[in-house]
């Protein structure tokens, strides 16, 4: 069974720097971390391997340095990691970051399963699971909290607005997993020293067989014109001390705080 997880490498929310001149995200000066629903994606991959066995491999689009991400999913259970990296592939928007993505994983040839985080914390659109299964014309399971697979078909529940819906579907299949729907697992010192061993492979546009014109920034549809910081508001906060719940009404109402609806 060939499962293939999508992760993605996110800047640290806390430590985000924006190029004033490109309008891109500024990686090389920002903390990057592993995107936590992708973490959950990969625990849910790990369980239906625990079960049934499989071959994992790890999938991303980014710079070099997204290689600790890909070296932590190995330490993870992994037993492949891809990386496409190629300057071509800079400043894309989720359309030719799916389809990147879908090719690399279409040079693998057979899969059962691909996996994807519900969203990324650095954009959080949703889009590039989605994209991915019809880039490769194939069902798809969005904003599951489990999943199970059972003689070719992924059992898995949505969590709706209104409810839980549980859906069958028979593989080959996408399956985006909910952020915290699991306790993914620990890197053991054992496997680290073995992801760290085995390493993973860097692919280019070449390799994956795309054109540059396809990908990155020539290939999105998506341009970023201006960007700026939000200014905060100033807020003021009034201690009130009044005995009388009346009294506090009156004085909410008197100061616009508080409206009251005429019967």
């Amino acid at each position: 069974m060939e499962i293939v997880v999508m992760v993605k490498q996110v800047p640290d929310s806390q430590e985000v720097v924006i190029d004033p001149v490109t309008m891109n995200l500024n990686r090389s000066l920002t903390r990057n971390v592993t995107n936590s629903a992708d973490e959950n994606a990969l625990e849910a991959a790990l369980r239906i391997k625990d079960k049934v066995g499989a071959n994992i491999t790890m999938i991303s689009m980014g710079p070099p340095q997204a290689e600790t991400t890909m070296i932590e999913c190995l330490a993870r259970g992994a037993d492949r990691a891809i990386l496409a990296s190629d300057r071509f592939f800079g400043g894309a928007d989720t359309y030719p970051t799916g389809l990147t993505l879908a090719a690399t994983i279409s040079k693998l040839g057979k899969f059962d399963i691909i996996f994807a985080g519900e969203e990324s914390s650095d954009s959080s659109t949703g889009h590039v699971g989605p994209g991915v299964a019809e880039f490769l014309n194939i069902d798809q399971i969005t904003y599951a909290s489990s999943v199970e697979y059972e003689d070719g078909y992924v059992t898995a529940e949505r969590e709706l607005e209104d409810g839980t819906e549980t859906v069958k579907v028979p593989t080959p299949v996408l399956v985006t997993v909910l952020l915290n729907s699991n306790s993914p697992r620990m890197q053991t010192l054992r496997r680290k020293i073995d992801a760290v061993k085995k390493g993973m492979e860097m692919w280019d546009h070449d390799k994956i067989g795309l054109q540059p014109e396809w990908v990155g920034v020539r290939g999105s549809p998506t341009i970023v014109r201006k960007m700026r910081p939000i200014k905060e508001r100033e807020r003021a906060a009034k201690k009130i001390e009044i005995d009388n719940i009346g009294d506090m009404v009156r004085e909410l109402y008197e100061k616009n705080i508080l409206k009251l609806e005429e019967e």
